[in-house]
């Protein structure tokens, strides 16, 4: 049984994104339940996975305390844009699955999620809501900022510097040293040979900047 002094999860997001937080959630064993909440109604009265509630936002704000919340739906900004929403509904929490390896010098910001296999290594810095995905590497002295991603299978060098909302993704690499702007994308499978600035798409071996469509 559970021990009724841990807080309850609420999973923000009742999607893909939201089953793997609360699959973590489940396996790491820190709450004493877990239940999601979703805006769009038609997603209410399901589950998210078994024995995970999809509950309306009024019933998940009338839960007996402790209480708290990991974002788990939409693009960077948009997690970021509804943690604010949702700032007086409970405390921002980290979700880590029992099978991540973190270094125990990392620092782990409030809403991150760190899922199974991936890897964070020592003196590594994780803003508030990072999500390090399944197999993801952020090597020794990584600085990563808020409500960045870094996504399956993407590897971060040492001493990378990634910027607030920015997105590594899947099965990318950078190289060490290397800087990615606030809200820049790498895509999928490319490999960073040189800074990236931010708010800027790059893809590609070796990653270049992409065309954006004329007005």
């Amino acid at each position: 049984m559970a021990d009724a002094s841990l807080p309850l999860l609420i999973v923000f997001g009742a999607g893909g994104h939201g089953r793997v937080v609360a699959d973590a959630a489940l396996a790491s064993g820190a709450w004493r339940a877990v239940v999601a909440t979703d805006r769009d109604p038609a997603q209410w009265n399901a589950e998210l996975l078994p024995g995970v509630p999809v509950l309306p936002l009024d019933a998940v704000a009338a839960l007996p305390a402790p209480l708290a919340l990991h974002i788990a739906i939409g693009t960077n900004a948009y997690r970021r844009a509804e943690a604010a929403r949702l700032r007086d509904l409970a405390p921002l929490a980290s979700v880590i699955h029992p099978h991540a390896s973190v270094a125990v010098t990392a620092r782990i910001g409030v809403g991150c999620l760190l899922t199974a296999q991936c890897v964070v290594g020592p003196l590594a810095r994780l803003g508030a809501g990072v999500i390090v995905n399944h197999g993801a590497v952020v090597d020794h002295d990584c600085d990563v900022d808020a409500w960045a991603h870094i996504a399956p299978g993407a590897r971060l060098g040492g001493a990378v510097r990634v910027g607030e909302a920015a997105l590594v993704g899947a099965g990318s690499t950078v190289l060490r040293n290397l800087s990615i702007g606030a809200e820049a994308t790498l895509g999928a499978g490319a490999v960073a040979l040189c800074d990236l600035p931010p708010a800027q798409s790059w893809a590609g071996v070796p990653a270049s900047r992409l065309a954006t469509a004329s007005a």
